[in-house]
């Protein structure tokens, strides 16, 4: 980011310098925007239907404090050594393994869901102007039109995302108050009191939590890298995480229960308050996508070997492709694809955290990049992400990866390991 704040922050992967460090607050909203959106309000709708009210609520929160545990924990190493999180892993994978493998993951994850998360807000502008207006808008210029827009504020960066976030959260915050009294005052409460037939364990609904912000998770340094020390970051993570989660997964649940209807933007439209119900869902995809495009963009960089200082131009091409993907309905096709690729991120974060916490001891100065491959950090990968897929819990990779890591890494000594300076290959 450039000293004049009316540019646009134009590093990658280069450490973030402590003078360009950010406050708690100003993340916080940054973490907020992730979790105020449609994705969001349907975990909620997805546990209510699956069990009784009180534990969907319970579940879906303990996997909500699971992904600030662990953001939390990543976070630290961001703001410790100042770098994203693709650039962390040159220490468990080595300066190879983090570009072909944890970037490509990387990128093909937060760009797709980029586009796929674009085109519901662009059928929901569509379907609005043609019922309130009578202006019919081709999807596909819709879906452009708004990729476009919320494109602009992943290329200025953090600081855009910030002001973006400071804005939106407190009015999300309201509509969604507003939205659950309407629906109730509309549909009554009684219905959230009714039984369910379960079809899901209490477990699994832990794991599906978990599992929505699972690239979340793993990248938390590509915003933590701002913050100016470890007790900033956990404020940041768990202020800016979890009580908005845990809110908007509880008002999905309740709305599914009253009205069959998890979102509360379309609440808002049934009930005569159209302009006010689109502008959430714009809102909302907004704050989340531009940080998905945001990490991508610095995983494209990493991924392409691309000069540091081209952030802004990598962010727009990247996020062009995931918005004409999405308008073209192409991602449509992968969608389920893309949801498996949570079993492969987390042992990622996994292998990450065992090199930092418990090889390196937590200590910075044992972080090394690792020039080549570190197969140590490989093996692990793959351990965690078979037995997390045969589990079917994708948390359960990075608890997998982290004990495999440590256990190889006897074998494989890790740079980071304290006064050992051989080089991994």
């Amino acid at each position: 980011m450039e000293n004049n704040q009316k540019h646009v922050e134009a590093n990658a992967l280069a450490p973030i310098p402590q003078s360009e460090r950010q406050g708690w607050i100003s993340l916080a909203l940054v973490q907020a925007g992730i979790c105020v959106c449609a994705s969001s309000f349907l975990e909620g709708a997805l546990l209510a239907e699956a069990m009784p009210l009180g534990e969907a609520i319970l579940s879906g929160s303990l996997g909500n404090l699971l992904v600030v545990i662990f953001m939390t924990i990543i976070g630290f190493q961001g703001s410790d050594l100042g770098l994203a999180s693709c650039t962390l892993s040159e220490s468990s994978f080595g300066k190879k393994g983090a570009r072909y493998l944890v970037s490509v993951v990387f990128a093909i994850n937060l760009v797709g869901w980029f586009g796929i998360t674009n085109e519901i807000c662009g059928d929901a502008f569509t379907n609005f102007m043609a019922e309130t207006f009578g202006i019919n808008i081709p999807l596909i210029v819709s879906n452009i039109l708004w990729g476009l827009i919320m494109l602009i504020t992943a290329v200025y960066g953090m600081r855009a995302m910030e002001k973006l976030n400071a804005v939106s959260i407190p009015f999300l915050l309201i509509v969604m108050a507003v939205g659950t009294y309407l629906a109730i005052k509309e549909y009554g409460i009684d219905a959230a009191s009714e039984d369910v037939e379960r079809s899901m364990s209490f477990m699994s609904g832990v794991s599906l939590a978990f599992d929505f912000y699972a690239v979340g998770v793993v990248t938390a340094a590509d915003v933590s890298r701002f913050q100016k020390n470890r007790a900033e970051t956990a404020k940041s993570t768990i202020w800016g995480v979890l009580p908005v989660a845990v809110i908007t997964l509880s008002l999905g649940a309740v709305l599914t229960k009253i009205s069959g209807e998890y979102d509360i933007s379309m609440v808002l439209i049934q009930v005569g308050l159209p302009f006010i119900g689109i502008l959430s869902i714009i809102l909302s995809t907004w704050t989340t996508n531009s940080s998905n495009i945001y990490s991508g963009g610095l995983d494209v960089v990493m991924a392409f070997n691309l000069p540091d200082n081209r952030r802004r131009e990598v962010t727009v091409v990247a996020g062009i492709i995931g918005t004409l993907l999405g308008a073209f309905g192409v991602l449509d096709h992968i969608e389920s694809f893309l949801s498996f690729l949570a079993y492969l991120v987390c042992p990622v974060g996994g292998a990450m955290i065992a090199d930092y916490w418990i090889v390196g001891k937590g200590k910075p100065e044992n972080w090394h990049s690792v020039e080549g491959t570190n197969w140590t950090g490989i093996i692990s990968w793959v351990i965690g992400a078979v037995c997390a897929y045969l589990i079917g819990y994708a948390y359960s990779g990075i608890l997998i990866a982290l004990v495999a890591y440590i256990v190889i890494e006897k074998f494989i000594p890790s740079q980071s390991r304290e006064g050992n300076n051989a080089k991994a290959e």
